[in-house]
C-alpha cells in the first residue's frame, strides 16, 4: 500500500462508519415507527414501574428476547420435574422482561390456576394457586396493559369459570375463600355498603374503601353500575366479579374483540340466576346456592342484545335464549311466584311457539319438567321425583327458604294428582301401580329425614323444621300428629311476588 493510499485509509473508514451510523439511524426509525403503526411494541417508557422492571425494558433492549427464550426453556424442564415454586420465579422474571405481551400474562397466570394447582389434593393448596393466577392478571398484567381485552377476558374467566362453575373439586373452598375476602366490604345480603364505600366517614371506612381498591382493584362506583345495569348481585360470588371485569375491558375494546367480553356477560348472567345467591346452612360451616330472581328481566335483556349485536349469530344464541326461558318459567313456580311463572311462560310461547304444544298449560310443562329432571314416566321414577321435589321442599324450609319450600311442595303435589289422574278410577290400576296418598308420602319423607343421620340434615336444622311444623320434640312420623296435607310445608307468611 502506498503512502498516499495509507493516509487516506483511516479517515475512508471513519467517513463510511458515518455513513452506515445515519444509514442506522434513518432505518431505525423508520422501524420504529413502523412497529409502533402494528401495534408490535410500546415506544413510550414505563411510568411507575419498579426498578428492576425499568431497567430490563431499557437497557436489556434487543437481548431481553434472548434471556425470555432461554427461562421458557427452564420453566419448561422445571414444570416436567414437579418443581413448581421454583417457577412463581421465573414466571416473575419472563413478565418483567416483556411485559407488553398479553399472552404471556394470559398464559402464566392460566398455567398457575389450571395446570399447577390440580397437581395438589388439598383445597387450601389449589386455592392459593388459583389466587395467584388471579393477581398476577389482575394486579400486574391489567397495569402495564390497561387496555388489552385478552388479559381482561382471562381475568373474568378466572372468576366464571374457575371459581364460579363446579368442574374443580375444590370450588365449593374457592367461593367460601372468595366470600370471606369480600365480606368486610358487604351486608348481611351480600350487597356492597355503597353509602360507606362511595362516600366514607370516619377512619375505618376510609381505610376499608382504600383496601377494596388498592388490594381487590374494584372501584365501588363501577361496582354501582354493574348492580345497575345487570343486577343487582351478590358480590360474594364470582358472577359479579366476572361481569365487573368483563363490563371494564369493554370500555376501551375493539368491535371485533368485543363479543367475547359480552359472552362471559351473559354467561355470568345466566348462572347467577340459576345459582346467584348465598345461602348459609345452620349449625354447619357449609352453604347454598340458590337462584337470583331478582335479574330475571335483566338476563332476558342480555339475550335480547346479543341477538341484535350478532345478527350472524342469532340462531345460536336464541337455543341459550329458549333454555333461558324455560328455566325461567319453571324456576318461578318452584318459588311459588305463579304470576311471574306465567309471565315468561307466555314469552316463551310467543318467541318460540314450536317449543311448547298447543293448549299445554304452565302446571302441564312445569310438571313435565319436573319429571324430566327428577324422575320418568313409570311408578318408582314418578315417587322418587315427588320424594326428591319434598325431601327439596324440608331442605329448604330449614335453612329459611319460604318460597321455594312451598314451591317445591306444590310441584311435588302437581306430580302426585297427574301421575294419579293418569291411571284413572279403575281399582285393579290402582292397587297394581297407584300411588299412597300425598299426605302419607310427604309424613315418610319427613319421618325419614328427621330420623336418619345425614349431614344434609344436622341437629340445629332438624330443630328448625320441627319448630317451623310447629311439631312435638318427640315426633318421628309413627303417631297420628304429621304436616297438614292442605297447607305448605312453610307456614303462612308473606314473601311477596319480588317484581
Amino acid at each position: 500500500m502506498s503512502p498516499g493510499v495509507r493516509k487516506l485509509y483511516k479517515p475512508a473508514l471513519l467517513l463510511l462508519a458515518v455513513a452506515f451510523f445515519f444509514g442506522v439511524s434513518v432505518t431505525q426509525s423508520y422501524l420504529n415507527q413502523t412497529r409502533k403503526e402494528m401495534d408490535l411494541t410500546r415506544l413510550a417508557p414505563l411510568e411507575d414501574a419498579p426498578p428492576v422492571l425499568a431497567f430490563t425494558t431499557q437497557a436489556l433492549g434487543g437481548f431481553r428476547g434472548l434471556i425470555a427464550n432461554a427461562l421458557w426453556m427452564r420453566l419448561t424442564t422445571l414444570q416436567q420435574e414437579g418443581r413448581f415454586f421454583e417457577i412463581v420465579q421465573l414466571a416473575d422474571w419472563i413478565t418483567k422482561l416483556q411485559p407488553f405481551q398479553e399472552a404471556i400474562w394470559v398464559h402464566h397466570a392460566w398455567n398457575m390456576s389450571y395446570n399447577i394447582s390440580v397437581k395438589f389434593e388439598k383445597p387450601e393448596a389449589r386455592w392459593r394457586w388459583v389466587q395467584r393466577g388471579i393477581e398476577l392478571l389482575r394486579d400486574q398484567g391489567l397495569k402495564y396493559n390497561p387496555q388489552e381485552t385478552l388479559i381482561y377476558r382471562e381475568l373474568a374467566w378466572h372468576f366464571q369459570h374457575k371459581l364460579g362453575d363446579n368442574l374443580d373439586n375444590a370450588h365449593w373452598h374457592y367461593k367460601r375463600q372468595w366470600a370471606n375476602k369480600m365480606k368486610p366490604f358487604l351486608d348481611d345480603e351480600g350487597y356492597p355498603k355503597y353509602d360507606a364505600l362511595l362516600s366514607p366517614e370516619g377512619e375505618d371506612q376510609k381505610k376499608l374503601a382504600q383496601k377494596l381498591k388498592e388490594e381487590y382493584k374494584l372501584q365501588p362506583k363501577e361496582m354501582r353500575e354493574v348492580d345497575k345495569t345487570y343486577g343487582p348481585f351478590d358480590w360474594r360470588l364470582p358472577e359479579a366479579h366476572a361481569i365487573y371485569w368483563a363490563m371494564l375491558g369493554l370500555e376501551d375494546a375493539k368491535e371485533e374483540n368485543r363479543i367475547r367480553l359480552r359472552r362471559v356477560i351473559y354467561q355470568s348472567m345466566q348462572r347467577a340466576f340459576q345459582r346467584g345467591r348465598w345461602i348459609e346452612v345452620a349449625g354447619t360451616d357449609r352453604f347454598d346456592l340458590g337462584p337470583n330472581l331478582e335479574i330475571v328481566g335483566k338476563v332476558n335483556k342480555a339475550y335480547e342484545n346479543m341477538m341484535e349485536q350478532q345478527p350472524e349469530r342469532r340462531d345460536h344464541i336464541a337455543i341459550g335464549h329458549k333454555n333461558f326461558l324455560k328455566n325461567a318459567a319453571y324456576l318461578l313456580y318452584t318459588h311459588n311466584r305463579l304470576k311471574e311463572a306465567a309471565k315468561w311462560f307466555a314469552d316463551l310461547k310467543e318467541s318460540y311457539p314450536d317449543e311448547i304444544s298447543e293448549g299445554k298449560s304452565l302446571s302441564r310443562f312445569v310438571v313435565d319438567r319436573a319429571t324430566e329432571l327428577y324422575g320418568g314416566t313409570n311408578r318408582d321414577q314418578i315417587i322418587g321425583a315427588i320424594q326428591g321435589l319434598l325431601s327439596r321442599s324440608f331442605y329448604s324450609l330449614a335453612v329459611g327458604e319460604y318460597e321455594r319450600s312451598s314451591g317445591y311442595e306444590l310441584l311435588a303435589r302437581k306430580v302426585h294428582k297427574r301421575y294419579q289422574g293418569e291411571i284413572g278410577e279403575i281399582e285393579s290400576a290402582k292397587q297394581r301401580v297407584g300411588l299412597k296418598p300425598f299426605k302419607t308420602i310427604k309424613k315418610e319423607v319427613l319421618a325419614r329425614i328427621l330420623n336418619s343421620e345425614t349431614p344434609r340434615f344436622n341437629s340445629v336444622m332438624k330443630q328448625r323444621l320441627r319448630t317451623e311444623l310447629e311439631l312435638p320434640e318427640d315426633w318421628s312420623g309413627a303417631g297420628p300428629s304429621q304436616p297438614s296435607e292442605e297447607s305448605s310445608s312453610a307456614p303462612e307468611r308473606s314473601t311477596g311476588t319480588g317484581g
